[in-house]
């Protein structure tokens, strides 16, 4: 039997004592824990808070104040177009062809100005939304579309509005489209199919006009002109000289009635001037001054002499 060996002062044996922790000095003392920071107040970390928003706050309205009060931005971006534009020229990339499409009534002269440039410009200078923004000014144009394709053409696509009618006032004719918008001035042969609008504020209504023309499309061909009246009613006149005068309010359920009676009645084709749809409960007609008076049917009475 292994006799058993007790070291001094309890310690443990040497296989053991590398696991083991070393004895303590005499004095030996813990360290105390790292003491901990003191939390900042609320008050403060608001007082931070709003610092910075007022700081972020601060920049953004001086740079929007920057952007929309000022030229700045117009200036960078010219100064861009100039650079770019230069940079360009010493590569020989210059305007050299300029292509158009969609054209069909818009003035070619006016077209011509309104794009406004020239051979041989530094094709990376041009500003298209310039140019984009003129072509959309003439009246004929409803949307352009323009862009580059390197190294010397501009293409220019342009969609154009439909003339819808004659407008005359004060002794001048427009052409419009069917929301009131002028095309051109003077009175062109190729749209005399178009009726005719007369008065103050009638390019204004054309639009309700025509919708409520277009119920009968057979009757509405028949119209040549539609006066606005003191900017309130409208009179319709139609290819054989009668007018129908409408009223300023129900001028629709009107229409509808005179669409009825020309289809039982045939109201359009007698010897009438003027047809009075102003009243709900009645029909005013005017017999053409023109036609001559019948005889009358009347004869002598019996027994009466002759004188």
């Amino acid at each position: 039997m292994r006799s058993l060996v007790v070291l001094p002062e309890d310690r443990p044996c040497a296989p053991c004592a590398p696991t083991m922790p070393p004895a303590r000095p005499k004095g030996y003392c813990r360290p105390l824990p790292p003491a901990r920071k003191r939390p900042k107040s609320v008050l403060w970390r608001r007082v931070k808070q709003s610092l910075s928003v007022l700081l972020v706050a601060g920049f953004a309205g001086g740079g929007a104040y920057v952007w929309f009060k000022t030229d700045w931005p117009a200036q960078a971006r010219a100064m861009a177009q100039e650079v770019v534009g230069e940079a360009g020229a010493t590569v020989d990339m210059r305007l050299g062809e300029v292509n158009l499409q969609g054209r069909v009534h818009a003035p070619l002269d006016a077209l011509a100005d309104a794009v406004g440039v020239e051979r041989g410009e530094p094709i990376l200078a041009l500003d298209l939304d310039a140019v984009r923004r003129r072509v959309e000014a003439i009246g004929w144009v409803k949307q352009a579309t323009v862009w580059r394709q390197l190294p010397d053409t501009l293409h220019i696509e342009i969609v154009e509005r439909e003339a819808f009618a004659r407008w005359q006032i004060d002794g001048r004719v427009y052409l419009i489209d069917a929301d009131g918008k002028m095309l051109e001035e003077g009175d062109r042969p190729d749209f005399h199919h178009l009726f005719l609008l007369v008065g103050s504020g009638a390019s204004d209504k054309a639009h309700d006009l025509l919708g409520m023309l277009q119920s009968d499309p057979m009757l509405a061909s028949r119209v040549v002109n539609a006066i606005r009246v003191r900017n309130r009613r409208w009179d319709i006149e139609f290819d054989n000289g009668i007018v129908v005068r409408l009223p300023e309010d129900g001028a629709a359920a009107a229409w509808a009635r005179l669409i009825e009676l020309e289809r039982s009645h045939g109201l359009l084709r007698r010897d009438i001037r003027v047809v009075d749809l102003r009243l709900d409960d009645r029909l005013i007609v005017q017999l053409n001054p023109d036609i001559d008076a019948p005889p009358p049917t009347t004869s002598p009475r019996p027994g009466k002499k002759r004188t």
